[in-house]
């Protein structure tokens, strides 16, 4: 079987999965703890958002004022490291909508991500946006993929993919399969719930549009 005659919803996280937003983020927390007065490692920062910003913020005990300054430096979009699509992914989601599939998002963040997919032209490609303003509680919980899928009417055929295992809990606790985008090499098949492990935009785009699966 066609890995497109078996999943035609493919619903997307935004951070480290679509886009290259992690060092971007890191530098912005950086530059808001040495404003005020806290000198923390740049990579470490890196790793504790890897997990999630939330993760970071109780890592780091952030005050509200911090986060609001923090708020201000992610919001730039042309501050640098200027976080953009990975190459590859605005062709993929437009090759999936060409062959029929839909593709969606779901998020943690806030009405920044649909902000980043205009300006990259790729919201067009989205059938819908679930991010934080709908109200649902944070990855991994499982209830924006349950909406999708009440909505969109999802029946065995959609797909969660992300780059950490929160993404994936959250999509099999939705009813659906997930993919981990392991992109530095660090998951073992036996360590998550996902069904399928990819190590670059090329092998998943290779995957999607060209691979065979057991039916």
């Amino acid at each position: 079987m066609k890995f497109m005659e078996k999943y035609r919803h493919f619903v997307w996280d935004f951070d480290g999965m679509l886009f290259d937003s992690y060092p971007h983020t890191a530098r912005a927390l950086y530059k808001t703890l040495r404003e005020f007065g806290r000198d923390e490692p740049e990579d470490a920062l890196y790793r504790a958002l890897r997990v999630s910003i939330g993760h970071a913020f109780r890592e780091y005990a952030l005050t509200d004022e911090e986060k609001l300054r923090f708020r201000l430096y992610e919001n730039d979009l042309e501050a640098p490291p200027v976080t953009c699509p990975y190459p590859g992914i605005p062709e993929l989601l437009r090759k999936i909508v060409l062959r029929g599939g839909k593709n969606y998002l779901l998020t943690n963040r806030d009405g920044l991500a649909a902000v980043y997919l205009e300006k990259y032209g790729m919201k067009d490609s989205f059938a819908l946006i679930v991010d934080s303003t709908f109200g649902f509680p944070s990855k991994p919980d499982p209830a924006g993929m349950r909406y999708l899928k009440e909505t969109c009417g999802f029946s065995g055929d959609a797909l969660m993919l992300g780059d950490r295992e929160l993404d994936a809990l959250a999509g099999v606790g939705g009813g659906a399969d997930a993919l981990f985008f392991d992109e530095f090499r660090k998951v073992l098949p036996e360590n998550t719930a996902a069904r399928y492990i990819v190590h670059s935009i090329e092998e998943l785009a290779s995957l999607i549009l060209e691979g065979e699966i057991q039916a």
